[in-house]
């Protein structure tokens, strides 16, 4: 008899797992497998083979197409970790306004992450120009970031994304989960739940190999706590809908975060979008919603994976003339056409891409994502019209009035662009936290509300999935904040 289970090992998983571990019995279970440095793909080619199916259920990524939207994810130990730029940043406190948990409450508990998992700032940021840009183009705006990369071992490659070989990356496995197994927790990866069911004790769990290396088996568990993100938290409780009645807000008021991505192509300042330094720098621009309410867009200094340098060079440069938004200043000795020819051989330094701003967009949208079951039970999330969110409006504004001050052609958001979708890798809610089951699917600590009152005992709902609104920053260190919030309640509990 287990004292927990925790299913999935992002970044909720992986802290409860840690905290409850030196106390308890904890079995943590991934669909992924451990992905190890010298392992993960590289290319276009490589990333494609990597991608989770039927035929390679030990993928790495995998994305759903809804109406209006497409979501990425990972399937790995340590989840989005593996495979992420290890941006770790706080939102801004009015975010909290709506949550059932005030920032002041949350406090303590994102010093506790942080303190796990030791982002740093990239010692070489302010070489790579978009800081000096940022400073121009949003003075008194620039919030530099850290990240969760161990800098003396890092050299600035560009495989962040899709995973480091080099080992410099701190990703869960080596944070929280190191911390788990230390104190005894046992993981099985490549390893799925099929089914929950409740027992006089607690619960038993049937668990599936993704392989087919191990006939099903059922383990009791005291307690169980689904960690598996946004889309495979919602697959699973969707799956038991027989066992666990929801509270009608399941499944809705889901969130992109903001995501998006855009250029500004070619402009007449050094920068580096071409590198494959990681992200280090942003701004935080505020924006007052047509309700009254403040939101935030973060426009971080992206990066192209150098996996795709290349090919996004050779784009662009064809795209410019499509889109033909220039606003550049003539340049009387041809750079600029220079630069575009030199992409069609290859990205690099005195590049078009070279002088390119990357948009990473990161920000409150207003969170009306809804989810939708197809036959084979997966999830997908509509929203058709999000490109027009009021805060998607804001930043494509927001991006013309920096090409008026720094030239450039405008290569918007690709939602915008005909037949496309908005992308997000950071899909939030679904399982939302709430006061009871009228305005959530669960309470401020995970605990899953039974529509007629009261909890499900010693079932929890502790990832992306119960975040109640965007949070306007990478979601990372929020969810590892109300999941050490969550443990430390879990504990008291038993």
């Amino acid at each position: 008899m287990y004292d927990c289970l925790v299913v999935g090992s992002g970044y909720g998983g992986a802290t409860v797992a840690a905290r409850l571990a030196p106390k308890r019995k904890v079995l943590l279970v991934e669909r992924g497998k451990r992905w190890r440095p010298g392992e993960f793909p590289g290319g276009l080619a490589g990333i494609a083979r990597s991608y989770m199916s039927a035929r390679n259920p030990s993928g790495l990524w995998a994305m759903r197409l809804g109406k209006g939207t497409g979501n990425a994810f990972a399937s790995a130990l340590g989840g989005a970790s593996a495979i992420n730029y290890g941006i770790t940043a706080r939102p801004d406190d009015h975010v909290f306004a709506t949550w059932p948990v005030s920032a002041v409450a949350l406090a303590p508990y994102f010093e506790r992450a942080l303190a796990v998992l030791q982002p740093r700032a990239n010692p070489i940021a302010a070489e790579l120009g978009d800081q000096q840009f940022l400073d121009r183009i949003e003075p008194g705006r620039r919030v530099d970031l850290v990240n969760t990369i161990d800098f003396s071992e890092c050299d600035n490659c560009g495989e962040c994304v899709p995973g480091c070989n080099k080992g410099a990356k701190r990703s869960l496995d080596r944070t929280y989960l190191a911390l788990a197994m230390d104190a005894g927790a046992e993981v099985k990866v490549e390893t799925t739940v099929r089914r929950i069911e409740p027992t006089d004790a607690g619960y038993r769990v049937q668990l599936s190999s993704t392989t087919g290396a191990a006939a099903d088996e059922w383990v009791p568990a005291r307690q169980v706590a689904i960690c598996a993100g946004t889309l495979g938290t919602l697959d699973l409780m969707h799956s038991l809908r027989d066992v666990f009645a929801l509270s009608p807000q399941f499944g809705t008021r889901l969130s992109m975060n903001g995501d998006g991505l855009a250029f500004l192509y070619n402009t007449t300042h050094r920068l580096s979008s071409h590198s494959g330094a990681p992200i280090s720098t942003c701004v935080r621009i505020p924006f007052v919603d047509p309700g009254g309410d403040t939101r935030t867009l973060m426009v971080m200094s992206g990066r192209v994976p150098k996996a795709a340098a290349r090919f996004a060079a050779a784009a662009l440069a064809v795209l410019a003339d499509v889109v033909r938004d220039r606003v550049a200043p003539y340049e009387p000795d041809g750079g600029a056409g220079w630069r575009r020819l030199k992409d069609l051989s290859g990205a690099g330094p005195g590049g078009a891409l070279s002088q390119s701003f990357m948009f990473k967009l990161d920000s409150q949208d207003s969170g009306r994502g809804v989810a939708r079951f197809g036959r084979d039970g997966k999830v997908v999330i509509d929203w058709p019209d999000y490109a027009e969110d009021p805060i998607n409006q804001f930043a494509a504004e927001r991006l013309v009035q920096w090409a008026v001050r720094a030239g450039g052609t405008v290569v918007p958001n690709v939602a915008s662009l005909p037949g496309m979708r908005s992308f997000s890798v950071h899909p939030l809610g679904g399982c939302r936290m709430g006061h009871g089951p009228d305005d959530g699917v669960v309470d401020d600590v995970g605990r899953v509300f039974r529509p007629a009152g009261g909890f499900y005992p010693g079932l929890r709902i502790i990832d992306a999935s119960i975040v109640p609104t965007s949070v306007g920053v990478p979601p990372s260190l929020t969810v590892a904040a109300v999941a050490e919030r969550a443990a430390e309640h879990m504990l008291a509990e038993a």
